[in-house]
């Protein structure tokens, strides 16, 4: 993206923007605005501990996603490398039954790609004067001129614009919307990574570019090749990534399996190596009744599974005077939609160009933004409760209960499941 000279003040001072959140949609619309002439900083409050030393010490989420166009055309205007080289090509679907055998295949070419690789590819290319770790934005006060935002830290810094970019628990969006809220949709996604060499030749031929689904009694699982933990592409050296929708009942239960091994309860995400080892065993009893045998042998090789409940959440308005909110701070949309990422993509790029339009008119900007990017939001809220919906996921039938109990014997109760 070219950078226009005209994105300033009248003083000439370029635009002043901070971002509170440093993952993804931070990062894009920081990239965003800074190749078009805007002074920007990120501030983050997580400090990402290294598991992968050429990640730059981020710390992988273990995720990963569908590529759809709107990255494609993001990495390729800011110069980052396509998708296709570091990411992993599927050639088809496949869906199997409860035996294992392929009932039905299709083509979609499409390309998969970790969430730790994206981040890198993004991270690389933004100024690291302007990321900052431990950084938290706890408030702000604004005018019709200027903004003055407030720091865990006791610093003040002033801005012309603030960007809510900090995720589905989001301070920013709590202090502008009381009662825009993260509804649970009553099921969890199990998911895992596999290193592709610990599989048998005939097991890694099987998913081999492809994407394979399992639909069962209100009940889905899917899974894909990713690369490598440092971004390896390589036969034998990729990973798998499986996911497991599972239906369980909010509260009580929902608390149970999203208690970690310290005693502290999880609401949005329960990180690798902190499942119960007696959570991970129930479900493995479980996935042996009713998953067929491939994604049983999934869930075996998984040492350290993880678990994202599935929410949905959206915003009546994404404009608060020169305040604004991005990606999941506004809307969480169901990943069956495979359009997260591209939901944050597409904010962050459309502010940019809005602010173009206008010269740098920040308030005329975001009044022209706002309405397609509600739009969208809630079209994909929508999609992605009527993709939940079709394979009756949070829904009564086919639900189980998870005894919280340290006692290895403790057994799995299924209710309602015909």
């Amino acid at each position: 993206m070219q950078v226009k000279a005209d994105i300033t003040q009248q003083n000439s001072q370029p635009l002043r923007v901070l971002i509170a959140g440093g993952s993804i949609s931070g990062l894009c619309a920081g990239l965003a605005l800074h190749c078009i002439g805007c002074d920007v900083e990120i501030f983050e409050r997580a400090s990402y501990q290294g598991v992968a030393p050429t990640f730059g010490g981020v710390q992988s989420h273990g995720a990963a996603f569908v590529v759809q166009m709107e990255i494609n055309r993001f990495l390729a205007e800011h110069g980052i490398s396509t998708p296709e080289t570091v990411g992993m090509t599927s050639c088809k679907r496949q869906y199997i039954s409860g035996d294992d055998s392929i009932i039905w295949e299709e083509s979609t070419p499409q390309v998969m790609i970790s969430w730790d690789m994206l981040y890198h590819q993004l991270r690389k290319v933004f100024p690291d004067e302007r990321y900052h770790q431990r950084n938290s934005v706890i408030g702000f006060q604004q005018s019709d001129n200027c903004l003055v935002v407030h720091f865990e830290d006791g610093r003040e810094q002033k801005c012309d614009l603030l960007i809510g970019a900090d995720g589905i628990d989001s301070t920013i969006r709590q202090q502008l919307i009381l009662d825009a809220i993260p509804q649970y949709a009553g099921y969890v996604a199990w998911r895992g990574l596999v290193d592709e060499n610990v599989f048998s030749l005939e097991v890694a031929k099987f998913f081999a570019e492809k994407f394979t689904f399992f639909h069962g009694p209100s009940m889905q699982t899917l899974c894909y090749l990713v690369p490598g933990l440092n971004g390896e592409l390589d036969e034998g050296k990729r990973r798998l990534n499986w996911l497991w929708y599972f239906n369980v009942p909010d509260g009580e239960q929902l608390n149970a399996v999203m208690t970690n091994h310290q005693g502290r309860v999880r609401k949005f995400f329960m990180p690798q190596g902190e499942v119960r080892e007696e959570v991970v065993q129930q479900m493995r009893v479980v996935a042996k009744k009713y998953l067929p045998e491939i994604f049983q042998y999934l869930f075996e090789l998984t040492d350290k599974p993880f678990i994202q409940p599935i929410y949905d959440l959206s915003v009546p308005r994404m404009v608060f005077g020169r305040v604004c909110l991005i990606g999941d701070a506004a809307f969480v949309v169901r990943p069956h939609t495979a359009a997260g990422i591209s939901k944050a993509v597409m904010n962050a790029i459309e502010l940019a160009q809005g602010l173009q339009e206008s010269g740098g008119d920040v308030l005329a900007a975001l009044k022209q933004w706002e309405p397609i990017q509600l739009a969208m939001g809630n079209y994909l809220k929508v999609l992605g409760v009527t993709l939940g919906d079709r394979f009756r996921l949070g829904h009564p039938f086919g639900e189980f209960k998870i005894i919280n109990s340290t006692d290895e014997s403790a057994k799995i109760t299924k209710q309602n499941l015909r």
